[in-house]
């Protein structure tokens, strides 16, 4: 095999490079962090621009269909980028400002209580006698007492650490507000002018990939569109939620109905167990109050997902990311496992991408060996 002279030169300079990452490893991770650390606010605000499209892009449609006049089309695009985020940061805005007080109130509450509510739930269950011997072989009423008291407050704790340490960080560090603003100034400098942009990212990418730019097109239409159809039908599948459970909990009068809602709303964002987390909050802060209030919304929460996910599911999300239930399990595993719950947010729809072009290439492969099968038999 014969090697020209541009092939030894880049053979040269791979070369040259992996001594010198090798030779300077220290330097080299401390320069990349570096740069990872300085781009960090672009990243974001790519990530803001990609959910504040889905919306600006609705209200395009929506300007361009009920105001018929010409003018319109020049101005579409501003004052559809300025509903978007003023959409966003508005719900935002209620969130952070509303519920997130209303829940560190009420966990507060709860950790400066006596534990009363979690006794009497023991005291309830030791009525039931097929619990009494489960409870005598963990150590009796008082070590079970003892390891729940210890553990909610230890989760309680956790949470309220977690909740205030978000609020502090959006209120009272410079370098935050400043990095938010970076991101805010360019995703929309990306949306002013996304076509443009689109257009000269698409001629990099043919011009410096040659026959591999058709692949790169295709990974990246089959990410944008399991990207796009995943957080779309998942926010309408959690506001629907969140709405039936907040009607649900003013009907039977449960406490805290506004803040778990959104919770539970919020929390289904994540595909499965999301909801759970959820539920597992609210109880705990109904317990507050009643434990058999806090039953009574276990029991509610169940019957309403199950009509919420076999009736309405179904017919809002369906197959949106074509992604089989188990695999839908196993992404959110290992997303939790690497990155926490921004991991199990992003990991249905990467994993949803990978299925589908694997499942595309097995189809391609069937079909060409179906060919060639077919050509030799002639």
């Amino acid at each position: 095999m014969k090697f020209t002279k541009n092939q030894f030169i880049w053979m040269a300079v791979l070369f040259f490079s992996c001594f010198l990452i090798y030779t300077y490893w220290e330097t080299v991770v401390s320069i990349c962090n570096t740069i990872f650390v300085a781009s960090q606010p672009f990243l974001v605000g790519a990530g803001i621009a990609f959910v504040v499209n889905i919306l600006m892009s609705f209200y395009e449609k929506i300007l361009v269909k009920f105001i018929p006049f010409g003018f319109i089309t020049k101005i579409k695009r501003p004052v559809s980028l300025l509903l978007a985020f003023a959409t966003i940061g508005l719900v935002f805005t209620w969130v952070v400002f509303t519920v997130l007080p209303d829940l560190i109130d009420s966990i507060n509450t709860l950790i400066s209580q006596d534990r009363s509510a979690i006794n009497n739930l023991i005291n309830w269950l030791l009525k039931n006698k097929s619990l009494q011997k489960v409870i005598q072989d963990l150590g009796g009423v008082t070590q079970v007492r003892e390891l729940i008291n210890s553990y909610s407050a230890q989760l309680l704790q956790q949470i309220m650490t977690g909740l205030t340490n978000f609020l502090t960080s959006l209120t009272s560090l410079p370098s935050t507000l400043i990095n938010l603003f970076i991101s805010v100034v360019f995703s929309c400098y990306v949306l002013a002018g996304k076509e443009k942009l689109g257009n000269q990212v698409n001629r990099l990418v043919d011009v410096y990939l040659g026959r591999y730019g058709k692949t790169f097109h295709y990974v990246v239409g089959i990410l944008n569109n399991r990207f796009r159809n995943f957080f779309v039908y998942q926010s309408i599948e959690a506001c629907i939620l969140g709405t039936l459970c907040y009607i649900g909990m003013r009907i039977f009068n449960f406490p805290y109905a506004a803040t778990i809602s959104i919770l539970i709303g919020f929390s289904a964002m994540i595909p499965v167990v999301g909801a759970y987390i959820g539920v597992t909050i609210g109880t705990i802060l109904i317990m507050t109050h009643s434990v058999t209030l806090a039953l009574l919304f276990v029991a509610y929460v169940v019957i309403l997902q199950q009509f919420e996910g076999n009736l309405i599911y179904p017919y809002v999300v369906g197959g949106s990311t074509g992604l089989p239930g188990i695999w839908v399990i196993f992404a959110i595993t290992i997303g939790s496992a690497l990155a926490g719950i921004l991991g199990m947010l992003v990991s249905v729809p990467v994993a949803a991408t990978l299925y589908q072009i694997v499942k595309d290439n097995v189809v391609t492969r069937e079909e060409a060996k179906a060919v060639a099968s077919l050509e030799n038999s002639d």
